[in-house]
């Protein structure tokens, strides 16, 4: 059986949960979600065999109720059973959770991005430091694989915890192709340009520099928007008052959550401002729709699009440069050719089909 793990139900249900319905439809494994009892959760019933609800207060950097909570589910696990983490800071959880007693099942751990962790941020770099010690030493006893979503991940994680056992590149989560409504770029209209940035509200992701970015722009032909929901379980979180505010002082237009696949077709430009991301799945997203997409350059996309493609990288969120590419936008007379290109490689590379053909080697071969 295998256990997939994360501390927070839209973990699972935004990007995992196509993976554990194939696994169980077309490879017949058993898999289990071990995850808190969330909005999503009751979404989450018809892909998975069973779901155990981990009582975790995610509002804290450590709740030690949780921990003790998550070691009374792993106790059930048996020898052949593989459990399956998603992000850092569940692996971490988990690693607290099985101290003290020998774990008889294989742990895989998928890095999704390094996140506030290994941010420069003064208090994360002393909390670093304080687990480092335990991540040395833990990483190597109780966990059999790690999988990183781009080669930096890999090379600063596995350097930091001296980290000799297995580890494999795995780029994204997987894309179920067939739940996207793509946009006919035959039809694009340079008049009224929308630019839309969706995401989780976090601090991270760059939403106050897309607030200033949006405010650069006086040419009524420009609308922009936002889109994604609260997170109040996470610290970093704005508070529903608090985007209403920035966006309407912006003159961002606030969309709330919203599902990607059926209503981005209706934007043209896609924005990724994010500062910690393994693979944005956003982007891929988007890319596979037929957006423009102009994004941070986040070491994840480097490796695998390059200036004939649909996305524009800029460095270190530069806003001139955001402001520049916009603005070219209208100017490009290759849109339909390199949306097409780019569309053909997310086919190709992050379906779903694809993404699960791997992590089924690494489960027979563990």
């Amino acid at each position: 059986m295998i256990y997939f793990l994360a501390h927070s139900d839209w973990i699972l249900y935004n990007s995992r949960k196509e993976i554990s319905d194939n696994l169980i439809n077309q490879y017949d494994y058993e898999v289990n979600a071990i995850t808190p009892d969330g909005e999503f959760k009751n979404k989450l019933d018809k892909y998975f065999s069973q779901i155990d609800l981990w009582e975790v207060d995610r509002l804290k950097f450590i709740d030690f109720r949780g921990i003790i909570n998550l070691r009374s589910i792993l106790k059930n696990l048996n020898e052949d059973d593989i459990l399956h983490i998603f992000t850092l800071k569940s692996g971490l959880y988990a690693l607290f959770a099985t101290t003290f007693y020998k774990k008889k099942f294989k742990i895989i751990l998928s890095i999704t991005g390094l996140g506030y962790l290994f941010s420069k941020n003064l208090f994360s770099k002393l909390i670093r430091n304080i687990l480092r010690f335990y991540m040395v030493f833990f990483f190597k006893k109780k966990i059999d694989i790690l999988i990183f979503q781009n080669e930096m991940d890999r090379k600063i994680l596995t350097k930091y915890v001296n980290y000799q056992n297995k580890s494999y590149l795995i780029r994204g989560s997987g894309l179920k192709l067939s739940n996207f409504s793509l946009k006919n770029i035959n039809e694009q209209n340079f008049e009224e340009i929308k630019i839309i940035m969706c995401c989780r509200l976090l601090k991270d992701k760059g939403i106050n520099e897309y607030i200033e970015l949006a405010k650069s722009f006086k040419d009524e032909k420009y609308k922009f928007f936002l889109a994604g929901s609260v997170d109040l379980g996470n610290p970093a979180s704005y508070s529903n008052d608090e985007i209403i505010f920035l966006t309407q002082e912006s003159n961002i237009e606030y969309l709330g959550w919203i599902d990607p696949g059926n209503e981005l077709k209706n934007y043209d430009i896609s924005i990724c401002m994010s500062y910690h991301e393994g693979l944005p799945r956003i982007v891929l997203e988007s890319l596979y729709i037929g957006l423009y997409t102009i994004s941070n350059s986040l070491y994840g996309l480097q490796p695998i699009f390059d200036k004939n493609d649909n996305l524009k990288l800029i460095v270190n969120n530069n806003q001139n440069d955001f402001i520049e590419a916009i603005e070219d936008f209208s100017k490009n007379g290759n849109l339909e050719e390199q949306a097409l290109r780019s569309r053909k490689k997310i086919s190709e590379n992050f379906s779903t089909e694809k993404i699960l053909s791997y992590f089924v080697e690494v489960y027979q071969n563990l």
